[in-house]
C-alpha cells in the first residue's frame, strides 16, 4: 500500500507542484542541475562543493526532527524531477526506498551516504535504554490462554534437513553472525532440534503421530526465560496413558495470544515473501517441570510441504538483523569520503563544471583534515577518555575515530526522550564515579534529562552538535557543517581535560 501511495500521489500532484521548491540555496537557475538533499549534512556538503552552480534543496525543514521525517506529496514530486538525490540510508530513511521503487530512476543519480563509508552497528552500551523493538516488548500481563487448536496443522521436523545439508546456507549465515564455525553451529542446532518424531498432526485438541493419536487437556502456560528473552510455552496433558504418545507436551510459536495486535504492529502489507509457519515442541513423560528445565532443547517443526529454501529464508529472518548506525558524517574522515562521493556524482551530472566541483571538494576536505587534527589534539592531551550524554548518542563513528568511551541514555536513532529513573541514576553515578565535568546534549533536544543530571552532579551542561539539522535562524544565516564541528572542539576539550 505504501508503494502504491507513493505512485498515486506522484500522479495526482505532479501538475500541482513545480520541482525543487523547498529549502533552497537561492533562486532557481535555468539549466542548472537540480539536487535534492534529505538532511543538513548532505545539503551542506553539496553546497560547499557546487556553490551556486546547482539548484539545491533540503527536504528536511530547519529545526525539524530528522528521524521522524515523512515526505509530503510535493517532496515526492521534487525527488522525481531532480537530477541528483542525496540521502543517508538506514532505518530513518526507509521511506526513501519505497518512493524510489515507485518511480523511474533511470535518469536520477543517487548518493546514499552510508555507501561511502565503513559501517558499524548501532550499539547498546551499559546503562542505555533500547527502544528499537519497544512495540513488541513482552508483557506478561497480556498473555492469554490458548487452546491446542491454535497449533493446528501438519508439521514436519526440521532436524532431518539439518542432517542432510538442506539448511547449510542458513547454518553458514548464522555462523557468520555469531562468529562461530559452521560445524559448531550445525552441531548445536542438531542437538537443540532433536526429536523422536519426524512429523506430527494437530487437529482440535488431538495430537497425531504416525498411526497413533490422543486427546490432550490444556494445563495453562509457562513463561520461560532464555538468551533470546522471555517466551510463552503452552502446556497440554494427555487424557489417557495407554496410547504410546508423550504424556506432557508444550508448544511455542513466539505468540502470547495477542496475534492480531502484533500482526498490525509488526507486519507490512507488502511482505516480500510469506514466512513458513513453524512451532517449537517440548515433550516427555515425567512432568511439565522437567520440560521447563530443558531450556536449550525444543523440537523445531515447520508447516509440511515447505521447501528447504523457504525454511532457510524464514530462519534467516528470525536471526539477528544488523542495524547499522546511520550518523556516518560525525567522523571527519567519513565526512571526507562522503564529500568525495557527492563530488563524483555532481561531476557526472554537470561535466562542464566538473573541475570547479573537484577543486571545491579538495579544499573542503582539507578543512576536514584540519578539523580531524584538532579533535586528535584534544583527545591526545586529555586526562580522561569518557564522555556522558544525557540524551541520545549519535556519535558512534566519532567515538570510534578518537578512541572514546561513552555512556548515554539512548542510541542515536531513538525516538524516546524520557528515560527511566534507573537510566538517569546510572548516568549520574558514572559522572560522580569518573569525576566527569560535563554532561552533553545534542542539538534541538529538550535538555531536561541533561538538566537533571547536571543538577545532581554539578557537571556543566554543554551541546555537542551532531549536525542532524540546524535551527531556522542558523539555516538562514548560512551556518555550515564545518563551523558547527569547529565549535565542538572546545566543548570536547572541556569534557576531557
Amino acid at each position: 500500500m505504501k508503494r502504491l501511495y507513493a505512485a498515486v500521489t506522484a500522479v495526482l500532484f505532479i501538475a500541482l507542484f513545480p520541482a525543487c521548491e523547498g529549502k533552497k540555496t537561492g533562486a532557481a537557475k535555468a539549466g542548472a542541475v537540480n539536487v535534492i538533499a534529505v538532511n543538513f549534512p548532505a545539503y551542506d556538503f553539496a553546497r560547499q562543493i557546487a556553490g551556486d552552480k546547482i539548484n539545491l534543496t533540503m527536504l528536511l525543514s530547519p529545526g525539524a526532527e530528522s528521524h521522524s521525517f515523512e515526505p509530503t506529496p510535493k517532496d515526492i514530486i521534487n525527488i522525481q524531477k531532480s537530477d541528483v538525490f542525496i540521502y543517508t540510508g538506514g532505518e530513518s530513511d526507509a521511506w526513501v526506498d519505497r518512493i524510489l521503487e515507485s518511480m523511474d530512476t533511470s535518469k536520477l543519480r543517487i548518493v546514499r551516504m552510508m555507501d561511502a563509508v565503513d559501517l558499524v552497528e548501532e550499539e547498546i552500551v551499559e546503562g542505555m535504554e533500547d527502544d528499537e523493538h519497544e512495540h513488541g516488548e513482552f508483557d506478561p500481563a497480556k498473555v492469554k490462554d490458548r487452546p491446542m487448536s491454535d497449533f493446528a496443522g501438519v508439521w514436519a521436523s526440521g532436524a532431518p534437513l539439518l542432517k542432510n545439508g538442506s539448511l547449510d546456507s542458513y547454518i553458514a549465515h548464522r555462523a557468520e553472525e555469531e562468529g562461530k564455525s559452521t560445524a559448531e553451529v550445525k552441531e548445536n542446532l542438531i542437538s537443540g532440534w532433536a526429536s523422536d518424531y519426524d512429523s506430527l498432526t494437530v487437529s482440535g485438541n488431538t495430537l497425531g503421530i504416525g498411526s497413533r493419536s490422543a486427546a490432550y487437556t490444556y494445563r495453562g502456560y509457562e513463561i520461560i526465560e532464555s538468551d533470546h528473552g522471555p517466551s510463552v510455552w503452552y502446556k497440554y496433558q494427555i487424557t489417557t496413558s495407554e496410547t504410546g504418545l508423550p504424556a506432557y507436551i508444550m508448544f511455542n510459536d513466539h505468540g502470547d495470544g495477542n496475534e492480531e495486535e502484533h500482526h498490525e504492529e509488526e507486519h507490512d502489507e507488502e511482505e516480500e515473501h510469506e514466512e513458513v509457519a513453524h512451532i517449537h515442541l517440548k515433550y516427555g513423560n515425567d512432568s511439565f517441570a522437567s520440560l521447563v528445565e530443558r531450556k536449550n532443547w525444543a523440537g523445531m517443526y515447520f508447516a509440511s510441504g515447505a521447501s528447504a529454501e523457504e525454511i532457510a529464508e524464514t530462519l534467516a529472518g528470525h536471526g539477528h538483523e544488523k542495524v547499522y548506525d546511520e550518523h556516518v558524517w560525525t567522523s571527519p574522515k567519513n565526512a571526507q569520503r562522503i564529500v568525495q562521493a557527492i563530488a563524483n556524482v555532481l561531476c557526472e551530472a554537470d561535466a562542464a563544471d566538473a573541475e570547479f566541483f573537484r577543486q571545491n571538494a579538495k579544499n573542503y576536505n582539507a578543512g576536514l583534515d584540519e578539523l580531524d587534527k584538532e579533535f586528535k589534539a584534544v583527545v591526545n592531551g586529555a586526562k580522561r577518555k569518557t564522555i556522558v550524554f544525557g540524551d541520545r548518542f549519535p556519535f558512534r563513528y566519532f567515538a570510534d575515530a578518537y578512541g572514546l568511551e561513552y555512556f548515554a541514555a539512548f542510541p542515536g536513532c531513538s525516538i524516546e526522550t524520557e528515560p527511566s529513573a534507573a537510566t538517569v541514576a546510572f548516568l549520574i553515578n558514572k559522572i560522580k564515579e569518573k569525576k566527569i565535568p560535563v554532561v552533553f546534549h545534542i542539538e534541538l533536544a529538550n535538555e531536561k534529562m541533561a538538566d537533571t543530571i547536571a543538577g545532581e552532579t554539578g557537571a556543566k551542561k554543554l551541546l555537542l552538535h551532531a549536525c542532524h539539522n540546524i535551527s531556522k535562524k542558523d539555516f538562514d544565516q548560512g551556518l555550515t557543517f564545518l563551523e558547527i564541528q569547529k565549535a565542538n572542539v572546545p566543548r570536547l576539550k572541556e569534557a576531557l581535560w
